[in-house]
């Protein structure tokens, strides 16, 4: 729909598909509901125009995929990076790049101004790389944006990135599965459509709840894991601060203390948050900065390691 204005308005699957949108209902939310697309749109545009969309992983270059770390490092690309993309992964970017302002509040204003930077830079044939944080795919809008850049008239391609719900907390020493501890995984995220708060599962002594993109209504988030899903206030629950960063940071308590320990510690985005048993099954009390209670693990884990 959009890159039709780049070449005057000239007919073809962008312009098929520009006709569908329009006459389809809105979602929800004021989302436009896409009809199925009959077929997918070329990988370039005349010009050589094309996009790919790339996972970041959760913060450290070493963890970048040997595609990611190829991809970004080229100078002749454009890279259109999400905001919690670390700072050491950001020094690797060899050519142009911008940042998205998704503070919270802004999300739709800053997607918005994502598709108006990538659509700039298809205009002027360049290739466009779409870095996004952890797997594009898990809680990152990922195939939104495959589905808006089909409407481009362009078949985005991707490279996966490794997703903090799995990553995070093994570099925090968490095991996400133990045998007779947890033996099934969930992957929840704090927000869903319009910011509201998504449906919990109800609790389940040998699972492992990781929550992504849910630190900033934490107190919230425990309240209702306790009163509507059931889970004990003495629940183990973990969150794991810029996971392999260097100042990567994980604190440890309850459902009933996490959110006043992390607070108190003023932890901030990016945070995974493991809510069960898998806590503590490796962590010891050498691991906290400061003297604990061996029954109640609380605290913050030591950084200096």
């Amino acid at each position: 729909a959009y890159i039709d204005e780049a070449y005057n308005g000239s007919s073809g699957p962008a312009s098929a598909r520009s006709a569908e949108l329009d006459a389809a209902p809105a979602a929800p939310g004021g989302e436009r509901e896409r009809a199925p697309a009959r077929s997918r749109p070329p990988s370039a545009l005349p010009n050589g125009g094309r996009v790919t969309l790339v996972g970041a992983g959760p913060g450290s270059p070493d963890l970048l995929t040997v595609a990611a770390h190829r991809i970004i490092t080229d100078p002749d690309n454009l890279l259109i990076v999400d905001r919690l993309v670390s700072d050491e992964i950001l020094g690797l970017i060899g050519g142009e790049y911008k940042v998205a302002n998704k503070n919270p509040g802004c999300q739709g204003a800053a997607q918005k101004e994502i598709y108006e930077w990538c659509l700039e830079g298809l205009r002027e044939g360049r290739h466009v790389v779409r870095l996004k944080i952890g797997d594009p795919f898990v809680f990152g809008r990922g195939g939104e944006e495959v589905l808006e850049f089909r409407d481009f008239g362009v078949e985005p391609a991707v490279i996966p990135g490794v997703s903090a719900a799995f990553s995070a907390p093994l570099l925090g020493s968490i095991p996400v599965t133990h045998r007779g501890v947890s033996n099934q995984v969930v992957m929840c995220t704090g927000y869903g459509r319009d910011n509201t708060s998504p449906d919990l599962i109800q609790y389940q002594k040998e699972q492992t709840v990781v929550f992504l993109m849910a630190v900033g209504r934490l107190r919230t988030l425990c309240d209702n894991l306790h009163r509507k899903a059931n889970f004990p206030v003495d629940t183990p629950v973990a969150i794991v601060e810029r996971a392999g960063c260097p100042d990567q940071r994980t604190v440890v308590g309850t459902m009933e203390s996490i959110a006043d320990i992390a607070e108190a510690n003023n932890v901030r985005p990016p945070s995974t948050i493991v809510v069960g048993e898998v806590v503590n099954v490796l962590l010891t009390e050498d691991d906290f900065a400061r003297e604990v209670d061996s029954a109640t693990q609380e605290g913050l884990i030591r950084t200096d390691a």
